[in-house]
């Protein structure tokens, strides 16, 4: 029975990881391609990038979750069976550390992007008209709300990426 319990929140750890890891890279790969078409604003495309980018931070913010709570699970689940903490290296200890740390800074960083970011970036979209080019300060402020979003988002990248590198030294050295 531990085994399957372990096995279950593994599987669902690891597809969390993936999504956590996918969601900010392909977010980075369409405002990139977006920004090859210049400034002028292409109001149908760029509604329904604004759609996509204003959902996925929403979407991490429940991968984080599951993989704080997964994360936490498989000492639990150690625990419960053995009635006893499972032996760690102090390397393993500070992989599990420093992966916590790194969960909590995305978990603020993706809690800025919603509730902060995303309801500017939303009220600066909906002065613009699908018929005509929205003024200059208009559309600059924007540009400017959209390349911050970036910036956080490349930063959610990495942090994603360190902690699936460190992940193994979990596994590996108890």
């Amino acid at each position: 029975m531990e085994n399957i319990l372990y096995s279950v929140n593994l599987a669902i750890h690891v597809l969390a990881a993936i999504f956590c890891v996918a969601g900010p890279f392909y977010q980075l790969r369409m405002v990139k391609l977006r920004g090859k078409l210049g400034n002028p604003l292409i109001y149908p495309f760029d509604r329904v990038l604004e759609n996509i980018l204003s959902l996925q931070p929403r979407l991490c913010f429940a991968f984080i979750i599951t993989l704080i709570i997964t994360g936490f699970n498989f000492p639990l689940i150690h625990y419960g069976f053995h009635g006893e903490w499972r032996e760690a290296t102090s390397l393993a200890l500070t992989v599990f550390s420093v992966k916590t740390i790194l969960a909590l800074t995305g978990l603020g960083i993706t809690i800025h992007g919603i509730w902060i970011l995303d309801p500017k970036l939303q009220k600066t979209f909906a002065g613009f008209s699908p018929t005509e080019q929205p003024p200059d300060e208009l559309l600059n402020r924007f540009w400017a709300l959209r390349s911050l979003r970036k910036k956080i988002c490349r930063i959610c990248f990495g942090i994603a990426l360190v902690i699936v590198v460190i992940t193994p030294i979990l596994r590996f050295y108890k």
